[in-house]
This record gives structure tokens, C-alpha cells and sequence, in this order.
């Protein structure tokens, strides 16, 4: 790839370099080797092989299972027991399942899923776009997440955010798939490169769903209760003149199919608390579709509103 003609595709991808035989990273060679493999299977045989790491990391991961199992007992109340247990193992399923499509978004031949791909809702993207206004598409940590990014590019030009990982090697190999896909690719400090995007009348994918703490944050509603969210919607709303148009994405079940859906814009408000707001009402019914299918592995509820009330996760 020659990203010399796309000035935002600032990571370095060369893979053949002398530090990366250093042992550090033969571990990172064994797991993307692994997924090479993997997206090179039927489907069937890798919906299997994703069950047996979910059963690997649900008995091992004992850290992990323990924040699945506070995100669903806070989200979930009305679930009994059992009921919790089975969604906990599903989670994990349906995110180590997450791992292998992302070996398909970055080796494999996405574009095979153009026939029976299901769009819904694009005339509320569109419509912004046909009259030259930018777009900010608010999407989520769901677990097809890089190759939801893939199959976005068949339907439409994808402009994404993004945030560099700690391991080289990982973070190569990783912008190297995502450039195959994306349009432009702007580092999380790039605040000029979304603007500008904005201001062109494009769109550009960011996601404000996680817990970075307070900083550049507010708290608002989710599954009944305060969640520090990320003030970057309003933020970029109003700083590239654009629309925030929620975004998700999803499998049906345990096939090779996928939906993709465009939601209303978010009403212009201007105001932070007001649109995290908006935003995580509907990022709950999202993910109460596909309870399953969303990244729950993180510590959603960290950050309190008030610093003196417990962590739920100690």
C-alpha cells in the first residue's frame, strides 16, 4: 500500500523491520497468524473455535469475567441468576468471535458480504451529506467493530478516529488492515483533521461510549445510571458545523450476516450534558437489541459522578 497518497495514514504499517523478530513480539506474531488462519475457515468452524476461547477466557480471565459480571448485574437487574450467567458466556463468546472478524476485516475478502448485507436508515446519513453538511457518526463498541468498519466502506466513504496501541508490531498490523477500508484514519490528537473532514462535508466515525475518566467528560443516563461520557459529540458538532447521526452494527445471530443501521440525527443543542444524554438513550436500546454483542468487558462504570462513592468493579 502506498499511503503516500493519503497524507492521514500516519502509522507506520512495514512489517518487515529487524525489531520485530525480537521476542517481545513473537507473541503478536502466534495471535495474528492465528487470525490469518481463522478468517481463511467456514464460518461454522470459527463460531466453534471462538466458543472454545470464550470457554478459555471465561475460567482463566477470572479479572475479566468478574467486570461481565457487574457490567450485567448493574444493566440487567431483572435478569435472574441463571439468566445473567448465560448472557455473561455469551458476551464473551460474541467478543472473542469479535477478535476473529477482525482478522477478516484486515486480511480477508470483506466485500463477499456486499449481496446480503442489510443497510437500514441511510437516507438519515444521507441526506445530511447530499446537501454538503457534515456528519459525525456516533457509533459504539460493538463486537464486529473493525469489520463493521469494512463493511461501512461498502456503502459508503469512511473517515475514522482512532487511538494507537501501546505494542508496535499490533498497532502495524492492525492500521495496515483498518487503511485497506478507511478513507482517512485521524490520530485521537488530530483535532484539526476532524474539523477540516467535518467542514468538507464528510463523515467521520467516532465512538464516545467508553470510561476515559473526567476529563473531557459529563455524566448522563445509562441503564439507570450517571456514566462519565466523552463531551467530543458536542464538541465536534459544533466546532465542524455537522450532525451526529447514531450509528450501529451488528450480526444476525450465528451467520455470516450483518445489519448495519443509520438512526435520526441527535437534536442540534449545543449543550454537553444534553447530547450525552441523547446519545447513551440511544446507545442503551442499541445495545439492548444485541445485549450480547457489545463490549462489556470494559469498566463502563468507573468514574463516579460523586469521587467518594465506591468502584463497583472492587
Amino acid at each position: 500500500m502506498n499511503n503516500k497518497n493519503k497524507p492521514n495514514q500516519i502509522e507506520d504499517t512495514r512489517l518487515l523491520k529487524l525489531e520485530y523478530l525480537k521476542p517481545k513480539y513473537w507473541g503478536v506474531w502466534l495471535f495474528v497468524g492465528f487470525l490469518f488462519i481463522c478468517q481463511l475457515l467456514p464460518f461454522k468452524v470459527q463460531w466453534k473455535i471462538s466458543k472454545g476461547l470464550a470457554w478459555l477466557a471465561y475460567n482463566l480471565a477470572k479479572g475479566r469475567r468478574h467486570v461481565v459480571q457487574v457490567n450485567v448485574d448493574i444493566c440487567f437487574p431483572e435478569l435472574d441468576p441463571k439468566k445473567k450467567d448465560a448472557l455473561v458466556k455469551e458476551i464473551f463468546h460474541e467478543n472473542m468471535q469479535g477478535y476473529l472478524d477482525s482478522g477478516t476485516a484486515w486480511f480477508g475478502n470483506y466485500k463477499r458480504f456486499k449481496p446480503t448485507l442489510e443497510v437500514r436508515g441511510k437516507e438519515h446519513f444521507d441526506k445530511y451529506l447530499d446537501n454538503g453538511q457534515g456528519v459525525v457518526l456516533a457509533g459504539a463498541h460493538f463486537s464486529i467493530l473493525d469489520l463493521a468498519g469494512a463493511l461501512t466502506s461498502l456503502v459508503t466513504q469512511l473517515n475514522v478516529t482512532y487511538r494507537p496501541l501501546d505494542n508496535k508490531l499490533m498497532n502495524a498490523i492492525m492500521m495496515r488492515g483498518r487503511y485497506r477500508f478507511c478513507t482517512n484514519a485521524y490520530h485521537k490528537k488530530d483535532v484539526k483533521g476532524f474539523i477540516d473532514c467535518l467542514k468538507r462535508g464528510e463523515s467521520l466515525w467516532y465512538a464516545p461510549d467508553q470510561d476515559y475518566g473526567r476529563k473531557y467528560a459529563v455524566f448522563a443516563p445509562l441503564f439507570g445510571r450517571q456514566a462519565s461520557t466523552i463531551s467530543g459529540l458536542t464538541f465536534l458538532s459544533k466546532s465542524g458545523n455537522a450532525r451526529i447521526v447514531p450509528y450501529s452494527y451488528h450480526r444476525k445471530q450465528d451467520c455470516q450476516e450483518y445489519i448495519l443501521e443509520f438512526y435520526e440525527a441527535l437534536p442540534e443543542t449545543g449543550n454537553e450534558e444534553q447530547d450525552a444524554k441523547a446519545y447513551n438513550q440511544w446507545l442503551e436500546g442499541a445495545i439492548r437489541r444485541y445485549p450480547a454483542q457489545y463490549l462489556w468487558l470494559h469498566k463502563r462504570f468507573k468514574t463516579q459522578e460523586n469521587p467518594d462513592d465506591k468502584n463497583p468493579y472492587k
